[in-house]
């Protein structure tokens, strides 16, 4: 596809696919020409937020950088057949740089968190490598700040690029933006934490995957009155799904958004991956329950006979906004969680109530519907107590919120003050670990409030004690505790997350050690989850090549 024109001022002209290899065979989705913003385009490719260093995990470089040319692409692409440009190094670069590029600007959307994502590497920039070694596998790693993809040969003889996945770029992607914004989550300390990491990453995948309008004319085929379970979005890593598990293509999927999993049904697993699949069908419900009301909406205000006409026409408007509701209603809701250990009730419970901070009037009923979907799934959040905001309203009298959030500093000062207000033990030695504002907008034209956070943690010790700890018998586990509290540029007082070492938490958390070390998730080397240990203490971290199961080595990388 030959160029005609330059992309406009501050972008650059790139192709990406917008499924997978797979799906591009089955449903016609070939690699599609976007001009994507970008003011600091670069060869590797290269830009603002990530560059691509095509080597493997020994250092050596596997393929050339691709050359950004003076018109604002990228050599030796554009007039690629589709056969061809899926074999081709340099698209595979520009496929990964693009997707990473234009998922992250969606995500710092002032409609969503609105603000700079920080990367947990602390790097200026996240680090792609395409083509990373011969294996069954995709993970992000917060050592080495990167993003990493593996390729391997299927039974049928295909040759399988994870890069070339928009749903494994995507969801990748989402492991490092939710380490950036919340790096001890990493710390594993509950089956619902880990699992709530492999659902943001499910969730960023469908938010991108429905931002390209292929896609979304792909799913609207026809015009139909209500999305099909089964579609081209909510069939996650298709082309991966079906060579991991030699499935048939009809069933090709890793995970699939239209499950019907709750909490219930998960009590005896301990597979985050399992778990995660109870949120990722809360948000795909919540697109599917928004899509048919929003297009009934349209076709009444055009009326009746426009929109026999223009059936598709509607059904892609309505599947757009419904797309951008539902991404800005799940992802919101992450300033009002808790720094550490985040269950899923705590989750619901903060969704609901950023929403209600963006939308108080609510048209669409939209809090009403989200919290039955969440009680479905067996997810019942807790009411806030209104003697609470009382008593933070009181301590902050006389108090100028500019200063209490101006540094960490500041924030301690409050917070110290304010110990028992906010459950903060006195012989804890707590950390502000992040203080920041937002200025959100809603698309209703609403303003909602500039919010202040100051987010805080401290950790305890659980001894573990008794032979079903094997070799850590006797250690103490680290437990991490902490808050958020949330106020607006006016000092009032939104919301608070608050997780503390109550006697229940701990019998929790030794349970899921003592599981995970009997089930082998749990070891010092080799399992999903590492213990790393410090003295007598041990802290339990996801281990980042292992996180996904079916990807565990069977012998040294090639």
């Amino acid at each position: 596809m030959a160029a005609t024109r330059k992309p406009g001022e501050g972008k650059v002209r790139v192709r990406i696919l917008p499924k997978d290899p797979l799906v591009a065979h089955e449903e016609d989705l070939w690699p599609v020409e976007i001009d994507l913003p970008c003011a600091t385009p670069g060869s590797g490719p290269c830009g603002p937020h990530a560059v691509v260093i095509d080597c493997d995990t020994s250092g050596r470089l596997v393929h050339a950088p691709a050359r950004l040319l003076r018109n604002r692409s990228f050599d030796g692409i554009a007039r690629l057949s589709r056969a061809k440009i899926l074999d081709n190094p340099h698209f595979h670069q520009v496929n990964v740089w693009a997707i990473v590029e234009r998922t992250l600007a969606m995500i710092e959307d002032p409609y969503l968190l609105a603000r700079a994502v920080p990367w947990a590497s602390r790097h200026g920039r996240l680090v792609l490598m395409p083509h990373a070694f011969d294996r069954k596998n995709a993970y992000y790693d917060a050592a080495l700040g990167a993003l990493l993809f593996g390729s391997f040969d299927a039974d049928d003889g295909r040759r399988i690029h994870t890069c070339l996945s928009h749903d494994i770029v995507a969801h990748e992607l989402g492991h490092a933006i939710l380490d950036g914004l919340k790096p001890l989550y990493s710390e594993v300390t509950s089956v619902q934490c880990a699992g709530f990491h492999e659902y943001f990453g499910d969730a960023v995948a469908m938010m991108s995957s429905l931002a390209t309008r292929e896609t979304a004319r792909v799913v609207t085929r026809g015009g139909p009155e209500r999305l099909d379970a089964h579609n081209v979005v909510s069939a996650i890593a298709s082309e991966f799904g079906a060579a991991v598990r030699n499935l048939p293509q009809a069933r090709a999927n890793l995970r699939g958004a239209w499950n019907r999993r709750s909490v219930g049904d998960l009590r005896a697993s301990s597979d985050a991956h399992d778990w995660s699949e109870v949120l990722t069908g809360v948000y795909y419900d919540l697109l599917s329950h928004l899509y048919p009301r929003i297009r009934r909406q349209l076709e009444q205000q055009n009326g009746a006979a426009a929109a026999r006409g223009k059936r598709e026409y509607y059904a892609m408007r309505a599947l757009s906004r419904a797309a951008t509701i539902t991404a800005g209603v799940m992802f919101r809701g992450l300033d009002y969680c808790p720094p550490v250990d985040l269950r899923y009730d705590e989750y619901a419970r903060a969704v609901l109530r950023a929403d209600a901070v963006a939308y108080p009037l609510d048209d669409l009923g939209l809090r009403k519907t989200l919290a039955g979907l969440f009680r479905a799934r067996g997810i019942r959040p807790r009411h806030d107590d209104p003697a609470f905001a009382r008593n933070v309203q009181a301590a902050l009298r006389g108090i100028d919120i500019g200063a209490i959030t101006a540094t960490p500093a500041d924030a301690y000062r409050f917070l110290d003050a304010q110990r028992v207000l906010f459950g903060i033990p006195y012989a804890a030695n707590f950390a502000v670990t992040s203080v920041y504002a937002t200025n959100k907008r809603a698309k209703s034209g609403f303003r909602p409030p500039r919010e202040q956070i100051i987010e805080f943690a401290w950790n305890e010790d659980v001894a573990l004690d008794g032979k079903r700890f094997g070799e850590w018998d006797g250690a103490l586990a680290v437990l991490p505790c902490g808050g958020t509290v949330v106020f607006d540029g006016n000092g009032n007082f939104l919301h608070r997350a608050l997780v503390t070492a109550t006697q229940r938490r701990r019998r929790e958390f030794a349970a899921y050690v003592a599981d995970g070390v009997r089930g082998g998730r749990i070891a010092a080397t080799g399992a999903p989850i590492l213990a790393a240990p410090a003295g007598r203490h041990i802290r339990l971290t996801a281990s980042a090549a292992l996180r996904h199961a079916w990807t565990i080595p069977a012998g040294p990388e090639k």
